[in-house]
């Protein structure tokens, strides 16, 4: 589409204002503008047809952030913003810039007819994609067609996570299961972890009884024994090791391990071992 066949670059973006269609594209910038009387930040899309997406601060997100340039190189949605909604007149607001090859752009209108659609689809056990938008110790936030979702922590792997934090970058895009909505409180929790294989549905084919594997010591107990983790989502359970095999500093957490392995109980979710030696000790 092109003004070589006689049709202007900018008209596919009329058309989409028409269709109220929804976009999506990477912000390759932030620029300071002053729309409207009003100094603001802009995020910048590049559009089709070499034209250029500006998308206003106030039209970017309801929240308010202290900057945008913490978008750059994300993806998001947009729409080609409808001023009739902002109680405007077209007249007056020049949304189509042909002579710069600008185009004004709204992500708010845009999340706010995705989240609509979300309300009326989305269910339970539904699979869906999201993109990280915030994270805190205990959980991780997604944004799943305009609408944030949780996603706690113990849901996200079977390994065991400590924390949200630094877990993955915001905008990763991440496949979940809704497990809980409550459409009266607008609220929804997801869970990755629902749509990983079980580590202990194979265990007895990683781990046989009486063989010797490698391990981490992730936590001791009193009175119970050493936690060793075998792979991501298995630990099985140890006795303290003999003394004459200790480490001399006397710290067990964080020690790389060779184990026995005594019982494996699938069921129970639950492994026996030995604790033989500690390789890289001298």
């Amino acid at each position: 589409m092109n003004e070589s066949l006689g049709v202007k670059p900018i008209t596919e973006y009329k058309t989409s204002l028409r269709r109220k269609s929804i976009h999506q594209g990477t912000i390759i910038g932030v620029e300071n503008h002053s729309p409207f009387g009003q100094k603001m930040q802009v995020a910048l899309v590049e559009l089709n047809n070499g034209l250029k997406g500006l998308i206003y601060e106030s039209q970017f997100d309801k929240q308010k952030y202290r900057s945008l340039v913490g978008f750059i190189d994300h993806k998001v949605d947009f729409m080609v913003l409808d001023v009739s909604r902002l109680g405007k007149d077209a007249s007056n607001v020049n949304v189509f810039d042909e002579e710069k090859g600008i185009v004004l752009l709204s992500r708010v209108q845009a999340l706010e007819e995705l989240q609509e659609e979300f309300w009326e689809t989305a269910d339970i056990d539904h699979v869906v994609t999201g993109v990280v938008s915030g994270f805190e110790n205990e959980r991780l936030y997604l944004r799943v067609k305009g609408v944030i979702c949780v996603l706690p922590i113990p849901d996200y792997e079977y390994d065991w996570t400590v924390s949200g934090k630094n877990l993955v970058a915001l905008g990763t895009e991440l496949t979940v299961k809704i497990t809980f909505i409550d459409r009266a409180k607008r609220q929804v929790r997801v869970s990755r972890k629902e749509l990983l294989e079980d580590p202990w549905n194979r265990v007895q084919e990683k781990f046989g009884v009486d063989n010797f594997y490698s391990g981490r010591i992730t936590s001791v107990v009193d009175n119970v024994g050493v936690f060793v983790k075998l792979a991501p989502g298995i630990e099985a359970l140890a006795w303290y090791p003999d003394e004459r095999k200790m480490p001399k500093d006397g710290i067990l957490v964080g020690k790389t391990c060779s184990v026995r392995i005594k019982n494996v109980n699938p069921k129970n979710r639950r492994i026996g071992t030995k604790i033989i030696d500690f390789p890289h000790e001298i």
